[in-house]
């Protein structure tokens, strides 16, 4: 085998292994910068929440989720900071049972922060 073959086989391997490497980068992990929410409905009357705060870039948000289950999680949308949650007992964030506030870490060890009512 030639040099000029061995060289040629070399970087197409090397060409392969990067391609194959940028194809299964593992996702972006939403613990190092704000986190999405996992609603525990304790009072088995919420069926909705609006949650208001700071996503990942630091812009004022709000957003109505609904709640159906016990565990509800927020997918979506990314929080960090003081958040405020008002809950619902009725779908599309109707019917107002109460609100609160709390500090969703920048860091986590999870994607998702639990919060309960």
């Amino acid at each position: 085998m030639s040099l000029r073959v061995t060289i040629a086989r070399g970087i197409t391997t090397a060409a392969f292994a990067a391609v194959l490497a940028t194809g299964f980068a593992a996702p972006a992990s939403a613990g190092t910068n704000g986190q999405q929410i996992l609603f525990t409905d304790d009072r088995g009357d919420t069926y909705s929440v609006l949650i208001s705060g700071h996503n990942q870039d630091g812009q004022q948000v709000s957003h109505c989720f609904s709640t159906p289950a016990t565990d509800n999680y927020l997918s979506g949308w990314w929080w960090k900071g003081t958040v405020a949650v008002t809950g619902y007992a009725g779908s599309a964030c109707s019917a107002e049972l109460y609100n609160f506030g709390f500090t969703v870490p920048t860091n986590w060890s999870s994607d998702y922060y639990q919060v309960w009512d």
